[in-house]
């Protein structure tokens, strides 16, 4: 559903992101883990078209949309949910989601997303910037899956959420998967990520450095050698 090949991120003469490739299944989660500093969120950015210095080509389910801008790689469905689960802090929960929509085969409307996320629908009119950092993840989450994706890239969705909250993320990206949708996640929680994932890609300075089974990078030497645990 996802094909990267030959990606490369410049910022300005800085090169930072190598010939990356990645490939992702529909119904796959693969899961992209390194330090601080490593590359992910680059990689995600130059997937989804942000960086205007970045160079190779992108696939969404066979079509080649490396020369589109951001926009209209979304409108193929990529969609991007970036770290700090940003909202438009003005607009309220309904709002959020409506500004988002769109005609997909996944069938991905309000109702559904609020089925999926009860407590979002109690707060329907409230300000998504009067929201818990969990509320604002499920709507963060909820507001990608309005576009009706391929594809979901997540960007350090657990990132300050407390432990209950990131226990129902786990159960919400395996629901994800079941729908059919290629999920690129870039995480810092690898024992969260390797739970859930299908496989493992490990970055250290801008590359892949291996690409691993998940069930096989759980203990594996490879957590002390790129990520230092």
């Amino acid at each position: 559903m996802l094909d990267v090949a030959g990606l490369n991120v410049r910022y300005g003469k800085s090169h930072v992101i190598f010939d990356l490739e990645l490939h992702v299944a529909g119904g796959e989660l693969l899961a992209l883990l390194g330090r601080n500093g490593a590359g992910k969120t680059t990689t995600l950015m130059g997937i989804v078209g942000l960086l205007p210095g970045a160079s190779g080509r992108v696939e969404v389910a066979g079509r080649d949309v490396s020369r589109w801008p951001a926009y209209r790689r979304a409108r193929s469905g990529i969609a991007y949910v970036p770290s700090g689960a940003r909202c438009f802090p003005n607009l309220t929960v309904v709002e959020n989601l409506e500004i988002a929509s769109a005609d997909g085969e996944a069938g991905w409307n309000r109702e559904r997303v609020f089925e999926l996320f009860p407590k979002l629908e109690g707060l329907r009119g409230n300000l998504a910037g009067g929201l818990s950092g969990g509320e604002r993840q499920m709507l963060a989450v909820g507001r990608a899956l309005m576009s009706n994706p391929k594809v979901m890239l997540l960007d350090e969705p657990t990132e300050g959420l407390a432990p209950v909250v990131v226990h129902s993320l786990i159960e919400l990206v395996g629901q994800l998967k079941q729908t059919g949708v290629a999920i690129l996640l870039a995480e810092q929680n690898h024992q969260m990520a390797l739970r859930v994932a299908d496989r493992a890609a490990f970055m250290e300075k801008g590359m892949i450095a291996e690409q691993l089974p998940a069930a096989q990078a759980r203990g594996s030497e490879v957590l002390n050698r790129i990520l230092g645990i």
